[in-house]
């Protein structure tokens, strides 16, 4: 692959990754086995059945992602250097088509919107690493070298979740980006700055083609890993959730400053849950609603044949295909989707919270 006059081999970038990642997984499974011991020990767990079966659970689900995520780099870094190498012609072969449809300014004002995005989603995600640093400390206990050696290892496993949802979420900014300025340059044809030229049209449904096959690569490549990172922000969420019935109630003891932790970590972990929910419905209606914006072009008072006969083939060609995610093609992620994934974390936190009161309610036995 050849770029800005230097040559690299993706053999050899595949034969690093993979040994960089082999160190990375590693280190992480011996996380694992530093976390156990001090978690089954904890002030705030030893006495709660319901901390102590969220703890292995959360174990197990951070088992689950680290072989999931770095499993598809081993097992599908061929597939994966194979879409780089796809995407990196994509990218070349419609760049001089677009910038002959589309001005430069326009582009750039895109572009500048998906970067605002970008670290908008990057804030949010470091924030809220920062607020749960600071409640996991306050839940330290004692502090002593090895109580400190356990809480590095659980923000080692928070950052490459972090790490994960940002891979992701750069993706969806990619796709977003490659669909809006389909979007754009449809409307510079309708309004006859372009021409309204037969041959831009059919290459703008092409890129559209390709950008739809594009996705459905990303997704179908990655699916075992967003599928782990999916189960974990569920976990997650509910798992900050209950700790946040713990310290209303003073279950778990806390000053002002840890429920003021807690509650923005409650907040940034929403804020961006939702983010990752509307970029990736937006990626989806974005590519899916193509079809609703080629109506606009049937007010124009002539046409001519060529242009007519391209237009019934764009319109054919999005009718037939719809962009959809399905996490290993059981359930669908849209809106209603993350509407239901909110709903059942605030009926299992519900639910946990009943267990506590009755089991607050019966007798102390040995």
């Amino acid at each position: 692959m050849r770029s800005h006059g230097k040559s690299i081999r993706m053999r050899k970038v595949s034969w690093v990754y993979l040994i960089y990642s082999a160190f990375i997984s590693i280190g992480l499974f011996l996380n694992i086995y530093f976390i156990i011991p001090k978690g089954l020990l904890d002030g705030y767990i030893k006495y709660n059945i319901v901390l102590q079966w969220n703890f292995f659970a959360m174990v197990g689900l951070r088992v689950l992602a680290i072989l999931g995520c770095y499993g598809t780099m081993w097992l599908k870094r061929r597939q994966i250097i194979q879409l780089y190498k796809d995407s990196l012609i994509y990218w070349t072969r419609f760049s001089s088509t677009m910038n002959a449809i589309v001005s430069g300014q326009e582009l750039k004002e895109q572009q500048l919107s998906l970067a605002r995005k970008l670290w908008q989603k990057i804030m949010v995600l470091y924030v809220g690493f920062m607020f749960s640093t600071a409640v996991q400390y306050q839940l330290t206990g004692v502090i002593h070298k090895h109580s400190l050696l356990v809480l590095s290892a659980r923000l080692t496993q928070f950052l490459q979740f972090i790490a994960v949802k940002m891979g992701f979420y750069a993706l969806l900014i990619l796709l977003d980006h490659q669909f809006r300025v389909i979007h754009l340059a449809l409307s510079v044809l309708h309004e006859g700055r372009g021409g309204r030229k037969w041959k831009s049209l059919r290459s703008i449904a092409l890129m559209h083609r390709e950008t739809l096959q594009l996705a459905r690569r990303v997704f179908s490549l990655f699916d075992i890993a967003n599928a782990t990172v999916f189960i974990n922000m569920f976990m997650s969420t509910l798992n900050i959730f209950y700790h946040a019935v713990q310290y209303s109630n003073n279950t778990i003891k806390s000053d002002g400053w840890g429920k003021t932790f807690g509650n923005g970590l409650i907040v940034f972990n929403l804020w961006g849950t939702m983010m990752l929910m509307n970029m990736l419905d937006g990626v989806i209606s974005s590519c899916n609603n193509t079809g609703q914006q080629l109506k606009q072009f049937s007010d124009l008072p002539s046409v001519s044949k060529k242009l007519k006969r391209e237009l019934d083939a764009f319109s054919g060609q999005t009718r037939r295909n719809h962009l959809e995610y399905k996490i290993c093609g059981l359930v669908q992620l849209d809106k209603p989707a993350g509407l239901s994934y909110f709903g059942s974390i605030l009926s299992n936190v519900i639910i946990l919270m009943q267990f506590d009161l009755r089991r607050q309610q019966q007798p102390n036995s040995t």
